[in-house]
């Protein structure tokens, strides 16, 4: 069976503009990966959305 790729992405709060998560993204996924996570800068959830390497 083969691998799936997975490349790692950098995920940047949209309000103030910190990187503060990093995951993994498949192939298979198209676009952007967008998610509500928790900013430690803005002390509160916001949405996080993929950054440039």
């Amino acid at each position: 069976m083969a691998k799936k790729k997975k490349t790692t992405v950098k995920m940047q709060c949209k309000e103030c503009k910190e990187i503060n998560y990093f995951t993994n993204k498949t192939k298979q996924v198209e676009g952007k990966l967008e998610a509500s996570k928790h900013c430690s800068r803005c002390r509160k959830h916001t949405t996080h959305k993929e950054a440039k390497k």
